[in-house]
């Protein structure tokens, strides 16, 4: 019985072997091309025909799009990027920054369409929403990673038929916001938020800026929205003085008696210009001379 045991110890170690050789031989070879190829892989969405609004509270959610797997030559790790157009022919589109991995589980958020579709709608404010249902057309842009630049295909198109949105998704300069530089400046004695202080959006997404403004040194003040609210941003303990033309990081921990007041260095005359980035908030008081 041993000997037996040991014989189909040694044919499986055997066979091991070969199946690790044969794998070795017939490594797959990855198709490559020259630009981009167009092929037929994306399926028609089970939604396409359903009306849809994207809204504010559902703007976390996510479009779904399937699809096969264009000819890499094998079962490769590919890389799928959605694009968007409001015509069939795709004569302008943009294409959404997030990948996909999963031929079964592709999902552009619902806020990145919004934001497609209201731009090439012309919407510049609240005033222009909601917008009326129309066709987005949607396809995918597929490659592998380490050769992207001759490995790319172009899917077919498929088109959500009636898409709209009832949210400001798109990012509109110059808005006024409900945060302000509130502090003891001289038209505030109170700490007051008034109209000289706010915040308005800036040119490029999450930014913010105010006009110009003149605080007198030694000045302390936050940045905070009109009622002390959620935005009652400021400093740390032990890092509290604020110098113009330097990037300042805002605390906004409320934890421990909240965030501290930002001091003022030196006198200055400018725009205070506000930023986020991964979460975080930088203020920066630009002088006017620079």
């Amino acid at each position: 019985m041993k000997k037996i045991s040991i014989i189909f110890a040694l044919a499986a170690a055997a066979l091991g072997f070969s199946s690790c050789h044969e794998t070795w031989d017939d490594n797959p070879v990855l198709k490559t091309h020259e630009g981009v190829k167009e092929a037929a892989f994306l399926n028609n969405p089970v939604m396409q025909d359903m009306p849809i609004m994207i809204s504010e509270s559902n703007r976390d959610g996510s479009f779904l799009l399937t699809c096969s797997q264009p000819d890499f030559g094998y079962a490769a790790s590919a890389t799928y990027k959605v694009q968007v157009s409001m015509s069939e022919d795709f004569a302008k589109f943009k294409e959404i920054s997030q990948a996909f991995f999963d031929c079964s589980q592709i999902t552009p958020l619902n806020s990145d369409i919004a934001s497609i579709v209201e731009e090439f709608s012309g919407v510049k404010s609240e005033a222009d929403l909601p917008m009326p249902y129309q066709k987005v057309y949607m396809r995918l842009r597929a490659y592998i990673a380490e050769s992207e630049d001759n490995t790319q295909y172009l899917s077919n198109a498929v088109c959500f038929n009636s898409v709209s949105a009832d949210y400001l998704a798109i990012w509109v300069a110059d808005v006024a916001t409900n945060m302000y530089l509130r502090g003891g400046f001289p038209e505030t004695g109170g700490w007051e938020a008034i109209e000289k202080y706010q915040f308005k959006t800036g040119e490029t997404e999450n930014t913010w800026v105010t006009g110009e403004i003149t605080i007198p040194k030694d000045t302390e003040f936050k940045v905070a929205d009109s009622s002390w609210g959620s935005c009652n941003w400021g400093a740390s303990d032990g890092n509290t003085d604020i110098v113009p033309n330097t990037p300042f990081e805002l605390n906004l921990d409320p934890a421990n008696g909240g965030p501290k007041n930002i001091k003022l260095t030196e006198d200055f005359k400018g725009v205070a210009q506000l930023s986020m980035n991964n979460g975080i908030y930088t203020l920066v008081l630009s002088s006017s001379t620079n």
